[in-house]
């Protein structure tokens, strides 16, 4: 039974809507979310995240169970032609597992999404309607009401604090909130073909890493997905239609120069234009966008379901905060800046890369041959300023941040492995808990903490065990300190920094905190969800 009022409707339960759920359940906020599917797609969409996303996985409480089913790998590589060799290999993600996981990650995104899905088996005050879609929805300046309909013709109407869109490029949320999209004019048709190995594990006649194939005459991209699947992406070529791409025939022919045909089954072929597409709005009233309703990008990096987690865990604790009345809503506009920036420059990597990949030119091939492969395999510095071009994750900008400590202040917080005093072994994330916490060296926090309305969590570490401190046992977090001539870093609940400095400027940082979240009394709407 669908509960008439709640805090927060989500639209559409794909990775990014499962996420923000699974995050705001943990936080104990009343959830309304519909799909207009009736069960999770058979067909992967997405076959990559890195450990950004495992770490939120983490947050969520799902770390271990969707570890257990996706694989990690650290390379990639490049070639000219079908059957190699490689031009060039380089490194995928962090290779330093800087932030407690592996840097780079395959999976199979239905088994994912099942993994997301029994995970908000947890929350009571979730609820989940499965082949339902939202059809109609009026908001004013409480909230906002929305009505689901079922293919049987069933009716749900739902009243919400906020809703959030997370119900794909072809959003129906967007659309009813007048929100329009933004294009880089990238659009580029591909075929993907997914398939499975026979003999139901990893292929040894397959290679165990992904490969770009950067041939004028047919670009191609092959990714070993976790476990027995894999997926080919061939560039449509010379103007053919949908139906002439997707031929059986012409899929097998254009798949026998990569795999024997008798070792795979072939589970699905699909017509894809990859585009470069961004919400000009994120936010209108009390509607919010994420994932593919507020941007899409083309898959080269492998970043489109990644910002739409890091969406979900930018909005989640926002969200949170705005109905427990410690915060303003203008923080959510804060979510438009940093996302919006963040999503942006990604979109720009990807086509940087994608733009490598997908020249049809032989000549504008040749020079990228030698300039960009050839020669950066012989001079290393090179290959470093190529990675540079093509990953682009960085710091947020904008937005929620303090200023004293600029080289820190939007930056995702490391997380080492630290020694609790009862000697237990855990990752740092596992110790800040939901809200921000203030990490400084033992001994060195003052008594009291205060920011009106919010409760900060201190977190003191060292070389040796101190009751309630955790043991720096890498001295990671002391090395961090020094490089920045710091000694507090406080700590967002998504973990990214929102300022450090010297324990002299910590009331001014708190102050600021206090300032930026501002917090007010909830709405009568709220109180009620």
């Amino acid at each position: 039974m669908v509960p008439s009022q709640c805090a927060v409707i989500i639209a559409g339960l794909g990775p990014t809507g499962a996420v923000l759920a699974n995050l705001l359940g943990q936080l104990g906020v009343s959830v309304v979310a519909f799909d207009r599917d009736e069960d999770i797609y058979y067909a992967p969409k997405a076959v990559h995240f890195d450990d950004e996303i495992m770490r939120v996985f983490q947050q969520a409480g799902l770390a271990d169970t969707i570890a257990a089913s996706a694989e990690s790998f650290t390379t990639m590589g490049l070639r000219l032609k079908p059957a190699g060799p490689d031009v060039l290999r380089m490194p995928v993600g962090h290779q330093d597992a800087r932030y407690g996981h592996a840097g780079a990650w395959w999976f199979h995104q239905p088994t994912l999404e099942r993994q997301l899905h029994d995970g908000l088996a947890r929350f009571a005050h979730v609820h989940c309607r499965r082949g339902m879609e939202i059809v109609e929805l009026k908001h004013d300046a409480e909230g906002v009401t929305v009505t689901a309909r079922s293919r049987a013709g069933d009716v749900v109407t739902v009243r919400g604090a906020w809703l959030v869109g997370c119900d794909g490029g072809r959003s129906f949320v967007r659309r009813a909130a007048g929100i329009a999209l933004d294009s880089a004019e990238f659009d580029q048709p591909w075929v993907v073909v997914d398939t499975k190995a026979r003999c139901g594990t990893k292929d040894p006649h397959l290679p165990d890493y992904h490969f770009q194939v950067c041939d004028p005459a047919q670009p191609v991209t092959f990714v070993p997905m976790a476990g027995p699947y894999y997926e080919w992406q061939f560039m449509v070529m010379d103007g053919k239609s949908e139906r002439e791409a997707t031929d059986p025939a012409l899929v097998r022919r254009q798949l026998q120069k990569f795999v024997d045909l008798d070792r795979i089954e072939i589970t699905r072929i699909a017509h894809y234009t990859f585009h470069a597409l961004w919400a000009h709005e994120w936010r209108k009233g009390r509607v919010i966008l994420a994932g593919d309703a507020a941007h899409q990008m083309p898959p080269f990096l492998g970043q489109g379901m990644c910002s739409g987690v890091r969406d979900a865990q930018a909005l989640a604790w926002r969200l949170a905060m705005v109905l427990q009345g410690t915060a303003r809503e203008q923080i959510l506009d804060d979510y438009a800046v940093e996302r919006g920036g963040h999503v942006a420059h990604i979109i720009e990597g990807a086509m940087f890369l994608g733009n490598l990949i997908q020249t049809r030119s032989r000549v504008k091939a040749m020079l990228r041959n030698w300039l960009l492969f050839r020669l950066p395999r012989a001079v290393p510095p090179l290959r470093k300023v190529l990675m540079a071009q093509s990953n682009r994750k960085r710091p947020l900008r904008g937005g929620g941040f303090g200023t004293r400590c600029a080289a820190l202040s939007g930056q995702l917080l490391i997380q080492p492995c630290v020694r609790r005093d009862d000697g237990a072994e855990v990752l740092l994330d596992d110790l800040l808990g939901d809200g921000f916490a203030v990490l400084a060296r033992a001994g060195t926090l003052p008594g009291a903490l205060a920011v009106p309305g919010l409760a900060l969590r201190p977190v003191e570490f060292g070389a040796v065990a101190v009751p309630g401190g955790v043991v720096d046992s890498d001295r990671a977090l002391d090395r961090l300190l020094r490089a920045h001539a710091v000694d507090f870093v406080v700590v967002r609940p998504d973990r990214y920094v929102f300022d450090a400095g010297r324990m002299a400027d910590l009331p001014a940082v708190l102050a600021d905190l206090a300032a930026r979240l501002g917090a007010r009394p909830a709405s009568p709407m709220e109180r009620a969800a």
